[in-house]
């Protein structure tokens, strides 16, 4: 009976988000994904998706929305007005808060959650964030009324030592199966230097190509040595990447005050960056099940609620740690402050 419990819920995930091959024998399953389950949750998965953003069109300019559909992504230079641009870079410098730390391979990503408790005491991100055109693109990129959850974050480049892995997040891949937006506001201008984000523009079409693709991933993902193809996020060799959009990777070389909006189902990576470097922005991201024919509903209190789940959820994983003697995977430290020193607002 137990087994036949676990197989009721592994089913009841092909038609939600779940996407790990290698934790779900259903959704990892060759003999299934042969007579094509995942192409067809990929493909169901982003038609639907596009279904929802038609409903969230309204108010959104066409610009925006023919660029984030052709080619994945929204990107807006000189977004703010300047001296709201500095009067926000100053406020996030001196801000004290909690910072969750993520390490992987050479890099740390540090990030404050900013619950909206957190932009009450914060009002130059609140202001940025609040702005209802803001909030109509974010919806309609994401494909659901419920709002991103955002942080600030800074993306810190170490000095490599000897057996260090490389920073997984540096490896084109995708993030899912399904659409998913992501943004960053950066508040410091991104260079060769500091590891821009790495797109691949026109890649988040389910073109014959990509499904094909999507089919040969899904035969093997669940035997895959590599741990987060088998999980569901599938790392993109050179060579596929190039013939799967319209163009090869492109590296987003921008100035300071520049929104870049993009759908992560897309081929991406986190650019090559000099040791010592970081990155700073306001970071977000929104994904939901992508089998929801309807985009739901935006009420304030949805979107309040999903900082305050997010927050127990790291507690939880803190206590679960902690009983281990390990740490997290985003675990608390010591630091207040997510800039030692103000980055120039150029």
């Amino acid at each position: 009976m137990k087994a036949l419990g676990r197989y009721l819920v592994w089913g009841g995930e092909v038609v939600t988000g779940a996407k790990s091959f290698k934790a779900n024998p259903v959704l990892g399953s060759v003999r299934l994904n042969r007579l094509g389950l995942h192409v067809a949750r990929v493909w169901s998965g982003y038609w639907i998706t596009r279904l929802r953003m038609a409903l969230l069109a309204p108010g959104v300019p066409t610009a925006d929305r023919r660029q984030f559909n052709e080619q994945g992504f929204v990107l807006k230079e000189n977004y703010l007005p300047e001296a709201q641009f500095k009067a926000l870079v100053a406020a996030v410098a001196r801000f004290d808060g909690e910072i969750r730390e993520c390490c992987q391979g050479d890099a740390r990503t540090h990030r404050i959650l900013l619950t909206p408790e957190v932009l009450n005491a914060l009002p130059e991100a609140k202001a940025v964030l609040d702005d209802p055109a803001l909030k109509r693109l974010f919806r309609y990129c994401s494909g659901h009324a419920r709002l991103p959850i955002c942080h600030i974050e800074n993306v810190l480049n170490d000095l490599t030592e000897p057996g260090t892995r490389r920073d997984p997040q540096k490896n084109l891949h995708i993030d899912t199966f399904q659409p998913t937006m992501k943004f960053w506001l950066y508040l410091e201008e991104v260079s060769e230097e500091n590891g821009p984000f790495v797109f691949v523009p026109g890649s988040t079409r389910p073109t014959r190509e990509r499904l094909k693709w999507e089919y040969a991933m899904s035969l093997q993902a669940s035997r895959h040595a590599d741990h987060y193809t088998a999980s569901g996020s599938f790392r993109v060799s050179a060579e596929d990447a190039a013939r799967l959009g319209t163009e090869g990777p492109r590296a987003f070389c921008v100035k300071g005050n520049t929104l870049l909006i993009a759908n992560t189902f897309g081929i991406h990576a986190r650019g090559e960056a000099a040791p010592g470097s970081s990155r700073l922005a306001l970071w977000g991201m929104s994904r939901t099940n992508p089998f929801l024919p309807l985009p739901g509903l935006g009420f304030g209190y949805f979107n309040r609620l999903q900082y305050r789940v997010l927050t127990r959820m790291r507690q939880r994983d803190d206590e679960r740690a902690a009983a281990r003697g390990t740490l997290s995977s985003w675990h608390r430290i010591e630091q207040t402050r997510i800039v030692d020193e103000p980055p120039e607002s150029n």
